[in-house]
């Protein structure tokens, strides 16, 4: 029988809906450790994450999506023993490069502060960098089940991680409060702690499901490990150096925005920026990420059955589900921004939620731009052409960080200068990568499925939002209007969604009006 993983839409739900989840347990973290330990403690807690996350790209080098890609073009041949192969060697080899990883960042934790220009992060480097050794190898684990298009437990652990964090966080945020550095550090804690939970679990998943199939011993031979390091290396290499150029931009981001602004808070400004505005824009971005990932084996199997109908069949329905789901979002960011935010973020002063709304609205369409841009990244992949999102990424970064240059120092544009420079950076990214699928891979975007029926449920339900806010924006200021305004508004999308059959019976893997045969 088809299992239900097996459909490219159920296993992107799974995985979107686990990142989902997981963003909102992270944003429901964040929201109260922004209230305990401020705008300043957010700004230190966030200048650890783009080193952490460069060195993160660094320990995994693109493997894990080598690896899944491996093992699902594998089965699709009938490879089985082959696809074993490969997650053995890999998982090895992400383990030894998470270690080194590890230590590299920590002996490197003061001159790292130092650049940044706040010393007081040094300390946080030390103690998130055992999370180096645990995610790499999870994420082996994670992909071994991808690539056999078994989503859940990838968006199960994910979930279940972010709660651990949750828990661990705001317990060591409020023990050493009113010490914000210490409670800073506690809630760094959380991240390591977090993710060696996710490792016993995908592990504790990973030997029951062998047990069940009952799985024999393989042997690899030297040639074996030779073949395989090549054929992963073949496909991480360009990966790892896309990811390491995205991080790579978050990591000038945060020297830039601190060195270049100047006003005398550029520390806070940098925390609402990357704290409640990018929670915010995190949101979406995790419910669309799932597209990406399952798009990728999925995608892979399509393109080595050689069928290009099929092919081209399977981009549009990962970018009508990507641009599904990032439109509304996207628009409602635009919209709403000022209440959610108060919804949300209640204990801030008033002037920086003020700054955070204006923030979300000005980076609002970053969401769809970024949202398709990893599915193209993925497809792209799929179909052996990871070298050219290097390129593009690359050279998007590079519009960013001039950008960046140009506006920063203006007292006048002040941090919202991030939230243009990386709007633009994507808008860049999205349209050079779609032009070169058109153009080198022969795939074509259908413009009415993909774009005009998704914009158009957002138009009306634009117009729905309208006279709400006009009329009685007293009420929807409030958080039960607000919460209120969120779900109608949610309701008129997937309702004009529906009555425009956005999707059609085979794409969702259902049955079709034509007579069932056996």
């Amino acid at each position: 029988m088809k299992k239900n993983g097996d459909n490219f839409i159920s296993g992107a739900l799974i995985l979107s809906l686990g990142g989902l989840l997981a963003k909102i347990l992270g944003a429901l973290y964040r929201i109260p450790l922004t209230n305990i330990v401020g705008s300043y403690g957010m700004g230190l807690y966030q200048l650890v994450f783009p080193p952490y996350i460069l060195f993160l790209t660094v320990a995994q080098a693109g493997v894990p999506i080598a690896l899944s890609k491996l093992i699902a073009e594998n089965n699709q041949l009938g490879n089985f023993d082959r696809s074993r192969k490969i997650f053995r060697v890999a998982f090895v080899f992400l383990g030894a490069l998470g270690a080194f990883s590890a230590v590299l960042m920590a002996s490197l934790s003061k001159v790292i502060a130092d650049l940044q220009g706040n010393p007081e992060t040094a300390q946080a480097f030390l103690i998130v960098a055992p999370a180096l050794v645990f995610v790499p190898v999870t994420n082996a684990l994670k992909a071994y089940f991808q690539g056999n298009m078994n989503m859940t437990p990838s968006g199960v652990t994910t979930v279940i991680e972010q709660i651990v964090k949750l828990i661990v966080g705001l317990f060591c945020a409020v023990h050493f409060m009113p010490d914000v550095q210490k409670a800073v550090m506690g809630a760094v804690f959380a991240i390591t702690v977090s993710e060696f939970g996710s490792l016993a679990i995908m592990s504790a998943v990973y030997l029951a499901h062998r047990k069940k199939r009952r799985v024999g011993q393989i042997s690899i031979s030297r040639g074996d490990v030779k073949s395989i390091a090549q054929q992963i290396a073949s496909l991480a290499v360009p990966v790892a150096l896309g990811g390491f150029a995205m991080q790579m931009s978050q990591v000038i981001d945060s020297v830039m925005v601190v060195n270049l602004l100047t006003v005398p808070n550029a520390t806070q400004m940098y925390g609402l920026w990357t704290g409640p505005v990018n929670s915010m824009l995190g949101l979406p971005i995790a419910l669309s990420s799932g597209v990406a990932v399952s798009a990728l084996p999925g995608i892979t199997r399509t393109y080595y059955s050689n069928d290009a109908n099929s092919l081209n069949k399977s981009f549009n329905t990962a970018m009508k589900l990507t641009l599904v789901i990032a439109l509304p979002c996207a628009l409602g960011m635009i919209l709403l921004s000022r209440p959610i935010l108060s919804l949300l973020y209640g204990n801030l002063p008033e002037a920086e939620i003020g700054i955070s709304a204006m923030l979300l609205s000005l980076s609002g369409l970053s969401i769809v731009f970024l949202a398709v841009l990893q599915t193209c990244v993925s497809v792209c992949q799929a179909v052996g052409k990871p070298y050219a999102t290097v390129i593009i990424v690359s050279l998007s970064i590079v519009v960013k960080a001039v950008v960046n240059l140009l506006l920063l120092p203006d007292p006048q544009i002040n941090i919202y200068a991030s939230a243009i420079s990386e709007t633009l950076c994507y808008l860049f990214a999205v349209i050079c990568v779609i032009i070169y699928l058109r153009v080198k891979v022969g795939l074509k975007t259908d413009i009415n499925s993909c774009v005009i029926k998704p914009l158009a449920s957002c138009l009306v339900m634009s117009l729905a939002l309208t006279p709400a806010l006009t009329f009685a924006s007293g009420f929807f200021d409030s958080k039960w209007g607000t919460l209120l305004l969120i779900v109608l508004s949610g309701a008129v999308y997937f309702a004009v969604l529906f009555a425009l059959k956005a999707f059609d019976p085979s794409e969702l893997n259902l049955p079709s009006k034509q007579k069932n045969t056996r």
